[in-house]
């Protein structure tokens, strides 16, 4: 069952060098989508229970699109999976280098994969009040005569 078409994949293109065969982007979604299958296993389950849902408690489905659109977009951007470019002439020169541990793959990364397993990122910054609420330095302190 496809999440993703190719519409979504075009709808998504930045730039003026979009692909033009729609029956080639679907083969590389429906790769996209096994690949997702593969690496989050539960992942059909929870579409398919979301799918029940009227309306829809998470946006499980959109999320997965995006990430299938953004693996698709990696290979179309990339076919020859080509980590670093450079062209010269004369005094002028251009370069370019694709990002990522697998340029031009049809791979997820770490983020991507955390978003369809509804992971949570770690590491995030947060505070601990070590001051007591009844410490008038505390920020819950109440004031009794205010």
């Amino acid at each position: 069952m496809a999440w993703t078409t190719a519409e979504d994949v075009l709808g998504a293109w930045i730039g003026d060098d979009a692909p033009t065969d729609p029956v080639l982007i679907g083969k590389w979604i429906g790769k996209a989508e096994r690949e997702a299958r593969f690496r989050v296993p539960d992942l059909q389950a929870r579409l398919d229970a979301e799918a029940e849902l009227d309306p829809p408690v998470t946006d499980l489905l959109d999320t997965a699109k995006d990430v299938i659109v953004a693996m698709v977009t990696r290979v179309f951007r990339n076919p020859e999976g080509i980590r670093q470019t450079s062209i010269g002439e004369g005094p002028f020169s251009e370069s370019r280098t694709y990002g990522g541990n697998t340029p031009g793959e049809l791979a997820m990364t770490d983020d991507e994969m955390d978003k369809l397993r509804g992971v949570v990122a770690e590491g995030q910054a947060f505070t601990i009040d070590m001051i007591p609420a009844t410490s008038p330095f505390s920020s819950s302190y109440v004031w009794p005569y205010a």
